[in-house]
């Protein structure tokens, strides 16, 4: 896998520290809960972009790296809830046992709210909870079905694009941006999130790499309108991200 290297890194860090020990149990480990395979992207994407969209801001206080953990204890939750398997064979408490513990981090994401005093933002992430659950049950929708490219790309919408651009523009709302800058960055993150989701149901390589150059794109225009503002963190996620989609 390709290295972290954000300017940033010590916060983000932080967070999935912060993160191990939330997750953390008097008589087990969350590993041995939950086999919940978490690949780096899964580890970094959320949680680097709500803190490189703070730091691009000048705004480090200890709220943005808590909103790092919020989103991505909404992330974990949405995928521990897919490990429900609809199999007759499964016994009744090993097919629910995903679901209680999915809906703990649900709890958590809610407690780290009120203990920031960022509820304000319950409100969208639990539109976006919804939406990514929909998501999912258009996929089991379809799971039969062989889907085009624009129909993949509904789903993908819901079920990734949707966290990651809300992570940006919650961040960008913290840090005290304007109203269209906010727009801007939540659609960057939006890009960031369906070219994700894109490679990770391996549609054509030039599918991801047209999602990629669309947020580029929007980099460049946020930088030609606001010359004073410092997107290299932002940027040392975009290139995170491109070098990582395009490994196999």
């Amino acid at each position: 896998m390709v290295p972290v290297e954000f300017c940033f890194l010590e916060k983000l860090n932080n967070v999935q520290r912060r993160l191990r020990q939330e997750i953390n149990f008097k008589s087990a480990t969350f590993e041995e809960l939950v086999q919940l395979d978490m690949d780096e992207l899964d580890r970094t994407v959320n949680p680097a972009i709500v803190l490189a969209v703070s730091r691009a801001f000048k705004e480090h206080e200890q709220k943005s790296e808590a909103l790092a953990g919020i989103v991505q204890f909404v992330f974990m939750a949405n995928k521990v809830h897919k490990l429900m398997k609809d199999d007759s064979n499964i016994a009744e408490e090993l097919r629910q046992f995903p679901v209680l513990v999915g809906d703990l981090l649900y709890g958590k994401f809610f407690l780290k709210l009120c203990r920031e005093k960022l509820l304000s933002f319950l409100d969208p992430l639990a539109q976006v909870m919804e939406t990514m659950s929909e998501g999912g049950i258009s996929r089991w929708l379809t799971r039969d079905k062989k889907l085009g490219m624009a129909e993949s790309l509904k789903i993908i919408e819901m079920e990734s694009a949707s966290l990651t651009a809300l992570a940006a523009r919650m961040s960008a709302e913290l840090a005290g941006v304007s109203v269209p800058l906010q727009h801007q960055i939540e659609a960057f993150g939006w890009e960031l999130g369906l070219a994700w989701g894109a490679w990770k149901e391996r549609l054509e390589n030039i599918e991801v790499q047209s999602i990629l150059a669309r947020a580029n794109t929007i980099l460049n225009e946020i930088s030609a309108e606001s010359q004073l503002l410092q997107l290299h963190p932002l940027r040392e996620v975009y290139l995170f991200m491109t070098k990582q989609l395009n490994t196999d």
